[in-house]
């Protein structure tokens, strides 16, 4: 992506997150440690491979002494980055206390690599522009900081073995993206599970799905498709997704094995690689 300053909203707000902090003599590592963000962090914002939060603004704000300059900042970035479905769907992952998500295509957006969304998005037809795809794969990216924030979401993904059969990119690529699936799965807070092609069709069809449960609101659905999304709120129906979640879990090899067979493909790979 363009990092030229002049180039965008995000680049803007990068080159100012860079000027500031050399105004304050900060270190990226420095503003790291003044905020709860990574130095991998400040340096994916600062060269546009990472959408600033409002949090993130915020408390670098506050570090930099910008009198609330990146915040405003902030806001232009989002509302002109992300479209609206996304944007909600953004703020909604932040506020979840759990997520169970089902995909039976591609890897689960929160668990993608760049390399691997970046060939993911760059499948769509028409094909996207340049500018467009980078833009889709920074999203990506951004959802994933909640991973790695304090008090992270519960993330439980099922996904079927034809995910991992699937080469989206190179051999080198999905290498890579199973190498991440089990650093992911090394997590307290994130459990994986594949569906063998042994077992069958599943009973959800390969309609991919995702299910948020809240501390103070009541859980709710997700569905995608090509081109927007949805909501489900109705109580019953959600119950209906998360009954259908539950069915997949007893479709499903448990952790360990589901492990066991994303080293098996990363080794396949890295074979061809």
């Amino acid at each position: 992506m363009n990092t030229e300053p002049s180039s965008s909203p995000v680049a803007f707000f990068a080159g100012e997150v860079k000027r500031l902090r050399a105004i304050a003599g900060m270190t990226q590592e420095a503003l790291a440690r003044a905020t709860i963000y990574s130095p991998a962090t400040i340096a994916a914002i600062e060269t546009c491979r990472l959408l600033p939060s409002n949090d993130f603004a915020e408390q670098a704000d506050k570090a930099l002494n910008s009198d609330g300059h990146l915040e405003r900042l902030q806001a232009l970035v989002e509302q002109s980055s992300v479209i609206p479905w996304f944007r909600d769907l953004v703020e909604t992952e932040r506020k979840a206390v759990s997520i169970q998500t089902y995909e039976s295509y591609i890897v689960p957006g929160l668990l993608q690599t760049e390399a691997y969304a970046r060939h993911a998005v760059s499948a769509i037809r028409p094909r996207l522009p340049d500018a467009d795809i980078e833009r889709a794969v920074i999203l990506r990216m951004t959802r994933q900081e909640i991973l790695s924030q304090n008090d992270p979401p519960r993330l439980w993904a099922i996904i079927d073995e034809s995910v991992l059969r699937r080469r989206v990119g190179s051999a080198a690529v999905m290498r890579e993206q199973c190498e991440h699936l089990l650093r992911a799965s090394q997590m307290p807070h994130v459990t994986i599970q594949v569906i063998p092609d042994t077992q069958g069709a599943a009973c959800a069809y390969g309609q991919q799905f995702m299910v948020l449960t809240f501390a103070r609101q009541h859980p709710m659905a997700y569905l995608e498709d090509m081109r927007s999304a949805r909501y489900v709120r109705e109580t019953d129906e959600v119950g209906a997704y998360s009954m259908t979640f539950d069915y997949l879990r007893s479709s499903a090899v448990d952790d360990e094995q589901s492990a066991e067979m994303v080293r098996g493909y990363r080794d396949g790979y890295a074979q061809l690689a």
